[in-house]
């Protein structure tokens, strides 16, 4: 999901590929993001939308195609300029070609500095806070050949910390959220982020 980061995984034998399959399939690999979107978002969301694509175009989320689910946490609302913004964990339980991107396209909260989903405009202005689209992959989790669990963990890369520097938080969790996020101590599980509080 070229310009995204973050961890990916990759099978050394036909036996670990088609475990891996397997685990895709049963939605037993679980793969969680930081993305800073448009807008400030409801703060916590199951996105389940059938997700579309040919070729190279864009994937379309809603109507026909095959079954899409995101689940997100708003972590921050946040702003630049007099732009607003929020700072979302999400993990994927299907792996769908531009699935995030897609779906918070779909919501009506494109992600930053992504030209394929949001307007020319939109982007343009988003180059002034970063210059790719702003999602990382920090953690993946799988089970190897002993059926043990692995998590892996990746750091915000420098380039989106920038970024994340660059951010005003809305009130002090928000603050809070995207100055863990920016020094690199934020790398928690899913299930140990807290939800932003909804009169902040």
């Amino acid at each position: 999901d070229v310009p995204s980061s973050g961890l990916i995984i990759a099978a050394k034998t036909y036996d670990a590929y088609f475990d891996l399959q397997t685990q895709l399939a049963a939605g037993q690999v679980f793969r969680d993001y930081i993305v800073l979107c448009h807008g400030w978002a409801t703060v916590a969301r199951d996105i389940r939308t059938r997700v579309q694509w040919r070729d190279g175009s864009p994937t379309l989320s809603g109507g026909q195609g095959k079954p899409g689910r995101t689940k997100l946490k708003v972590m921050a609302h946040a702003s630049f300029e007099a732009a607003a913004f929020s700072l979302m964990n999400m993990r994927i339980s299907t792996g769908r070609r531009h699935q995030i991107r897609s779906h918070c396209s779909h919501v009506g909260h494109t992600t930053v500095s992504d030209g394929m989903y949001s307007t020319a405009d939109v982007f343009l202005s988003d180059m002034a806070l970063c210059q790719r689209n702003c999602l990382h992959r920090y953690s993946l989790a799988f089970h190897d050949a002993l059926h043990a669990l692995r998590v892996v963990r990746a750091p915000l890369p420098a380039d989106l910390a920038e970024t994340f520097w660059q951010l005003r938080g809305k009130c002090q969790q928000s603050s809070l959220a995207v100055t863990q996020w920016a020094s690199d101590s934020a790398t928690l599980d899913w299930s140990e982020y807290s939800l932003l509080i909804r009169n902040n």
